[in-house]
């Protein structure tokens, strides 16, 4: 007769120690794949900055100056001409030369209150440009809307935003700027990079940067969402409304889309100016931990901290106070 040894078999308590470990070990090694996952997606955002960027050095190249981020509107409701965004502008510098060549740059392109030519509207219904999309926005990618005369729009919502200027004094905080200003839906100073036609006398160029490109904005984030006092989320870009990323709002001297004036630090909501979509002091905010990416005149990407001196933030977004920036 052959006998067998009995095999030991793992007790219970070790069975549960073995669990234990485990799970423990799984839960070092989750925060560890999500913060590389972020930094990946975070290293993605700078790119699609740095893109932007070199895509309005290409434009300047093209036209010795920046685009405008406005242009006077003209007619009333039902015949309202209200240009195109300055996305729209670099579209041939960020691989979207396809559809900037169908377009007619005439009509409405907030699509609130006049026509715009079908043509353009087949081009930019439901139009996506990745390079607009930071990869760690929790917000919606798509609006829809009625139109005054095109019938309902799909729109892709991006989560950048273009510099105009700074709301205090370059450098201060307490200090309103004198610089050329418009009083509509808060208050658009017209002292950075990114200004409408008509309103600012000084061209919007490499050459006026008169603090240096390394120290002035040209474009930052608004890809997280708001929190209001009672913790309710608020999507608050400043690309939220009619036309969304490629209309460039009510136009000179009104309401705007797609750049803010800097009057609060990020992540800031509510205030004059900082409430509606349509409004022109939107806060610069993002999704990443700690703070988000802008770029610079020259070219450059850098992170920004949610808790850098508000002071060095107005100082970057006005082209020419002459204040000297510290480390950032």
């Amino acid at each position: 007769m052959r006998l067998y040894k009995a095999q030991k078999a793992f007790t219970l308590v070790e069975l549960l120690v073995v669990i234990a470990i485990i799970g423990v070990m799984v839960g070092l090694l989750l925060p560890a794949v999500q913060a590389a996952r972020e930094a990946a997606r975070r290293m993605q955002c700078s790119n699609n900055l740095k893109q932007i960027s070199l895509a309005l050095h290409n434009y300047h190249s093209t036209y010795n100056k920046l685009p405008y981020s406005a242009s006077p509107q003209a007619g009333g409701v039902g015949t309202r001409q209200r240009g195109a965004s300055w996305f729209i502008r670099i579209f041939p510098y960020i691989e979207q030369n396809a559809a900037y060549d169908q377009l007619i740059f005439a009509g409405d392109f907030s699509l609130q209150d006049g026509p715009m030519p079908a043509q353009n509207f087949a081009v930019l219904n439901n139009l996506v440009v990745p390079t607009l999309e930071c990869p760690s926005s929790p917000l919606p990618k798509t609006q829809s809307h009625a139109t005054n005369a095109n019938g309902t729009v799909t729109l892709q919502m991006v989560n950048y935003v273009g510099i105009a200027g700074s709301f205090w004094r370059g450098g201060s905080t307490t200090i309103v700027s004198t610089d050329p200003q418009t009083n509509s839906y808060g208050i658009a100073v017209h002292n950075g990079m990114l200004v409408p036609e008509g309103i600012n006398s000084r061209a919007a160029s490499f050459a006026s940067c008169l603090d240096g490109t390394s120290n002035t904005l040209v474009a930052s984030e608004q890809s997280g969402f708001f929190y209001d006092a009672t913790g309710n989320k608020i999507d608050r870009r400043s690309n939220g409304w009619r036309g969304g990323p490629w209309g460039n709002g009510g136009g000179a001297g009104n309401w705007t889309q797609n750049v803010t004036t800097v009057r609060y630090p990020i992540g800031t909501f509510g205030g004059a100016g900082n409430s509606n979509p349509y409004d022109v002091n939107v806060a610069l905010n993002s999704s990443h931990p700690g703070g988000l990416n802008a770029t610079l005149a020259d070219g450059s990407v850098r992170f920004l901290s949610e808790s850098m001196d508000f002071a060095i933030m107005t100082a970057l977004a006005d082209r020419g106070d002459g204040t000297p920036i510290s480390e950032f």
